[in-house]
């Protein structure tokens, strides 16, 4: 019986790595006179990867990982005009529209007449508190947890603290690595929805066999799934 639903946010309630994604070509685009596209591109996977204990997920770090990325690949060459074109590009994202995913709203409100939910995403604290309160959706969530990773012992402390057991509870999201994975290890079950861009941090190439795990093309299907879930 699954009494609680927890569900990331980037990518799974609304739209987020097509974003970076759009930013990302326009940073290839300043380069392409010191750099092949391709080039442009690991060497910002690499420092993003590199920085991600400094700076954390988020665009605040993606926008730092851009300007240091930028300055080495120019051999310090890139002026202060181009610098500032890159820090306005972060600012840009950071004061982005949200878009919702299609949907959710209504996904949220039956799936909250029968079940607890709960929001669990990773990111800056401000940047992802700001998202949350201009979707619209806080209310629909019983608490909304902002997190530095996903791993399993941030969600083992999570339910721990909200008084759930984990084989009680299913996670929803659009990554592997961080919803999917480390809620399997810790006894509960977990739905994958892929969102049609996958970020460097979220690609993982092994198949999942397991019977608490369950794939969706699409999150107006999840109803449906945790009905059959309980008729099982």
């Amino acid at each position: 019986m699954i009494e609680v639903i927890a569900f990331d946010a980037d990518d799974t309630l609304w739209h987020n790595e097509s974003l970076f994604q759009e930013t990302q070509a326009r940073l290839t685009a300043i380069l392409d006179r010191y750099a092949p596209h391709a080039e442009v591109e690991a060497r910002l996977a690499e420092t993003e990867r590199r920085n991600i204990k400094l700076f954390g997920y988020g665009i605040k770090g993606f926008t730092l990982s851009m300007v240091e990325t930028a300055i080495e690949i120019s051999g310090r060459r890139i002026s202060a005009e181009e610098i500032h074109e890159i820090v306005m590009m972060g600012k840009a994202m950071l004061d982005a529209p949200l878009d919702l995913m299609e949907g959710v709203e209504q996904v949220l409100g039956d799936l909250k007449r029968r079940h607890r939910l709960l929001l669990i995403t990773k990111g800056d604290l401000l940047d992802q508190t700001n998202k949350v309160e201009r979707s619209g959706l806080a209310g629909h969530f019983e608490a909304v947890e902002i997190v530095t990773e996903k791993d399993p012992a941030t969600y083992r402390a999570i339910f721990s603290r909200l008084g759930y057991a984990p084989e009680m509870a299913v996670m929803v999201g659009n990554s592997l690595p961080s919803d999917v994975l480390p809620m399997l290890e810790i006894g509960g079950h977990a739905v994958h929805i892929p969102y049609r861009v996958t970020a460097v941090f979220d690609r993982h190439e092994a198949e999942i066999a397991h019977d608490r795990f369950h794939a969706l093309d699409n999150l107006r299907d999840l109803p449906d799934l945790l009905r059959r879930l309980h008729a099982i």
